[in-house]
């Protein structure tokens, strides 16, 4: 098990947005959260991630998260290659901070172009870029194909082929197209 929601809640003001909510995330899975706007997936991303603490239920993880917000946010002074190699060190990678130059390359980005002049879309293959490079256990995708071209689409589903060898994904998407092509089971949000 990666992933365990128990009856998880998480109430905002007086609107419930997540109610009692139960699965399990295994290794190997792909989960795809569907709904519309305002039905609570990236809510529930965030509760996985920890980032947001439950209103009632628990969340357990067997394993490593990371959290691929819809947009990523990224510093705009820094470079693609000054966001990597510090994401390697942040996140204990000491010695392998040479793979981050394979990664800018395999993504098609540019090493030293400030992040403030990176479209939508170099900036969410520099995220996609930075989950290959860190290789979590539990991957969380809020949208991912958001502002992705044909070639970006193609490097996505590279990505989550090679998230599901390493561990288990949960991704939030409008796009049933592409949940039904990549997850092994879909959760339907309903709306708030």
């Amino acid at each position: 098990m990666l992933l365990r929601l128990q009856a998880l809640s998480k109430r905002f003001g007086r609107d419930w947005v997540i109610r009692d909510l139960s699965f399990t995330l295994e290794r190997g899975e792909v989960v795809a959260l569907l709904g519309p706007n305002g039905s609570g997936k990236t809510t529930l991303l965030r509760l996985m991630a920890g980032l947001l603490k439950p209103t009632r239920g628990r969340v357990e993880r067997g394993g490593r998260p990371l959290f691929l917000a819809n947009p990523p946010a990224f510093h705009r002074h820094l470079t693609a290659g000054e966001h990597l190699r510090y994401d390697l060190l942040f996140h204990g990678f000491h010695g392998q901070e040479g793979d981050w130059r394979g990664a800018l390359a395999r993504f098609g980005l540019p090493e030293n172009l400030p992040l403030a002049a990176f479209s939508s879309g170099m900036r969410k293959r520099l995220a996609l870029a930075r989950l290959s490079l860190l290789k979590p256990d539990i991957w969380l995708l809020d949208e991912p194909e958001t502002a992705l071209d044909g070639e970006g689409r193609g490097l996505l589903l590279e990505v989550l082929a090679e998230a599901r060898g390493q561990g288990g994904v949960v991704l939030a998407t409008h796009d049933r197209a592409l949940a039904e092509g990549v997850a092994d089971r879909t959760l339907e949000l309903g709306a708030a």
